[in-house]
């Protein structure tokens, strides 16, 4: 920007003007959004250069026109670099030099050159509060999401124990079960061998009296 003061005060004007000015933007956004910081697209920049110099005009403004009420270093590196000699407009006049920056038909991005690199340094921006909120919700509302997850996580592990354990209680209904048919079936397996015994000793005895009869029978 500091390469370009024609472009940060607005006076590129007329059709090679505009053209010019569009693809300095262009290149500006390119480099910008390449460092770390907000990513925006080339009119959101454009505004906020505009709203940023009119930030520093007003702050100058209403101490008097000391420069020295400014706190910020890229306030002070702004007025002394584009506003410094150009400090007769108001702040009305300034926003109204630059609006034909934020016109839609100046924004068709696509009709410039894609596999333009830009390499030249520029002039850092300091980010507004409201990117630094705007960051903040976002990250609150990742947090949110990620708890909503793990809360979901979790109750669905406490229902797969649930079932979990019902089924063990189901297996150890039916293992008792199993166990009384097995002992009933071990009473059953003693009852017949009582009763063979039984039969046994009745055929014994009987084969005893049969012996004693036929002993005794005259010949």
């Amino acid at each position: 920007m500091e390469k370009h003061p024609a472009l940060g005060l607005g006076q590129l004007r007329g059709l090679e003007g505009r053209d010019e000015s569009k693809k300095l933007w262009l290149k500006l956004t390119r480099v910008v959004n390449n460092i770390s910081g907000p990513t925006r697209p080339m009119k959101s920049w454009i505004k906020y250069w505009a709203d940023k110099k009119s930030t520093v005009r007003s702050k100058v403004q209403g101490c008097g026109g000391d420069p020295n009420s400014l706190c910020s270093n890229i306030e002070k590196k702004i007025w002394d670099v584009f506003l410094a000699n150009d400090n007769s407009r108001t702040n009305r006049g300034a926003v109204k030099q630059e609006s034909h920056y934020t016109e839609d038909n100046f924004f068709n991005e696509d009709s410039m050159d894609q596999n333009h690199v830009e390499s030249d340094p520029v002039l850092a921006f300091e980010e507004p509060v409201a990117d630094a909120e705007e960051r903040q919700m976002a990250v609150m509302e990742k947090l949110v999401k990620v708890m909503s997850d793990q809360a979901a996580a979790m109750t669905q592990l406490a229902h797969a124990s649930h079932v979990n354990a019902q089924a063990m209680e189901r297996l150890a209904e039916a293992s008792h079960i199993q166990a009384r048919a097995i002992e009933r079936l071990a009473n059953t397996f003693d009852t017949i061998s009582a009763a063979t015994h039984d039969v046994r000793n009745a055929i014994v005895d009987i084969d005893a009296t049969m012996k004693r009869f036929y002993s005794t029978s005259p010949t």
